[in-house]
């Protein structure tokens, strides 16, 4: 146990902390798990690096995969899906290929400002938030996040890029639910 714990702060130390938790994920494997809801609906998480993922969701070249997973609920049918890659690349660069592929895809792609995150420079440093993209595609209701992470890594940097999609309608509901929710 210790030796493996070396050797994860080690790749965590020279190629930062995405490469260390693919290793970890890769280890234990693909799993899933259902979640009762107060309402006694069923929610389906599934957890692994393979999972399917829709052809225009792209991968950064040379990335590495460090999770992804899908979970389906009453809320939210069409499932909210993630995606956790390691990259080394600039932040331009990667905004570039996304913005690009995205585009391509019929997205409209919007680069984030840190404001419309509430975030100030500083705030947005200490989080490690380097910045962000959204898409929407008006014909499909899909909806897609990109977050971009400052790097880590002392030899060989690397950066966490985790991209989230889903039905635009499916999260707009909720979001309705959720703030009448609040309101009372």
């Amino acid at each position: 146990m210790h030796r493996l714990i070396a050797i994860l702060f080690l790749v965590a130390f020279l190629f930062g902390a995405p490469y260390a938790a693919a290793l970890i994920n890769a280890a234990m494997g693909p799993w899933s798990a259902t979640g009762i809801e107060h309402d006694g609906t069923q929610t389906h998480m599934q957890f692994g690096q393979n999972l399917p993922r829709p052809e225009w969701v792209p991968v950064y070249p040379n990335a590495t995969i460090v999770q992804s997973s899908k979970v389906v609920s009453a809320a939210l049918p069409s499932g909210f899906h993630a995606l956790d890659l390691g990259i080394r690349a600039s932040l331009d660069d990667i905004k570039q290929f996304y913005t690009e592929r995205l585009t391509a895809s019929g997205f409209e792609v919007r680069d984030r400002d840190l404001t419309e995150l509430n975030l100030n420079p500083a705030t947005a440093a200490f989080l490690g938030i380097a910045g962000s993209l959204t898409a929407v595609r008006a014909g499909t209701d899909g909806e897609i996040d990109i977050m971009i992470r400052t790097p880590d890594g002392w030899v060989f940097p690397s950066r966490n890029v985790a991209i989230r999609w889903n039905k635009h309608s499916e999260t707009a509901a909720q979001r309705a639910t959720l703030e009448q929710q609040t309101k009372r």
